[in-house]
């Protein structure tokens, strides 16, 4: 787990993994140079649990140069992920390593996640992943075949096809993903929600943009084949591009689209309760700056009471 100014969901996280009903592992914490109190909260859990195996990076080099830090460290014969912000349901490991030593075959194991509010607050159940039969179409087409942190990876084979690329700020799960079906290696997701995944809100254009640049690169990569040279051309580019120092467009009203969206998320998917897309449609109505008209709200309380059925059928037409 690598962890960069994320004190506020820390504890969540780190609890997660202590609290697993499979204990005989090592969790490898590699706080990136954060400048808020993660690295305190780190230290106090280490001291009390010895599997805790603390490094600490002076300075900000990324989460690909981190996650491949704590990679090398480990010990095991598989490696799992876990975000800084995100929680792992108390059976993951078990589950997951349960599926891996009957099936020695599969090199990488994800499966299908609750996803959470910034409160934490469970808003539904996405199963979306464990359907998926065209994982490299899927990564092609920008989607997640599971969420990044709900990995759990053969380390032989990840040394083999090669670690995480330094070159990808953003989407460098997805770049080696690929990488895996590209060298043969095999991708199963299991069924269960084994994993908590945190949706937060987006206030600036900047990643979204980025992010699009990176899937820019793997089509060329694993689509188009281009050279090195036309590929690292390209990765200087988004590199300079990202690096640039300007003032960030803020999303306008992006509290109120942020509640809008897990309204609409947790419509779509197996919320927990019926209520909870009106609960967050409410909390989007009063984060609203007027930018949203109260038409546009009503509409979509009025939505909610059809089946989805019948939305999915009029958005595809």
């Amino acid at each position: 787990m690598s962890v960069y100014n994320a004190e506020k969901y820390l504890n969540e996280a780190i609890d997660s993994i202590l609290g697993q009903t499979y204990s005989s592992f090592e969790f490898i914490i590699i706080d990136d140079g954060s400048s808020d109190g993660s690295a305190d909260i780190i230290q106090h859990y280490a001291d009390k649990d010895s599997r805790i195996v603390f490094l600490k990076n002076m300075v900000n080099i990324g989460l690909p140069k981190s996650l491949n830090k704590g990679i090398h460290m480990a010990k095991g014969l598989y490696i799992a992920r876990q975000d800084a912000d995100d929680r792992s349901t108390p059976d993951r490991f078990e589950n997951q390593l349960y599926y891996a030593l009957k099936h020695e075959d599969i090199d990488i194991i994800g499966s299908n996640a609750y996803i959470i509010d910034v409160n934490g607050d469970m808003v539904c159940e996405n199963r979306s992943f464990s359907d998926i039969k065209d994982h490299k179409q899927a990564l092609l087409d920008r989607k997640a075949i599971f969420y990044h942190g709900s990995a759990l990876i053969k380390k032989s084979t990840l040394i083999e096809v090669g670690l995480y690329d330094n070159r990808f700020y953003y989407s460098q799960d997805g770049e080696l993903w690929l990488r895996f079906l590209a060298n043969g290696a095999k991708i199963h997701t299991i069924a269960d929600p084994l994993y908590q995944y945190r949706v937060l809100p987006i206030k600036t254009v900047k990643k979204y943009n980025a992010q699009a640049s990176f899937n820019v690169v793997k089509h060329m990569i694993y689509v188009h084949h281009c050279s090195d040279a036309e590929i690292n051309q390209k990765l200087i580019q988004i590199g300079k591009a990202i690096a640039q120092v300007k003032p960030q467009l803020v999303v306008p009203n992006f509290m109120a689209i942020y509640w809008k969206s897990l309204a609409n998320t947790a419509y779509f998917n197996k919320s927990i309760s019926k209520i909870i897309p009106y609960k967050y449609l409410i909390r989007a109505y009063k984060e609203n700056r007027s930018s949203i008209s109260r038409i546009h709200f009503f509409k979509l309380g009025l939505m909610y009471v059809l089946p989805k059925f019948i939305i999915r059928a009029n958005r595809a037409k």
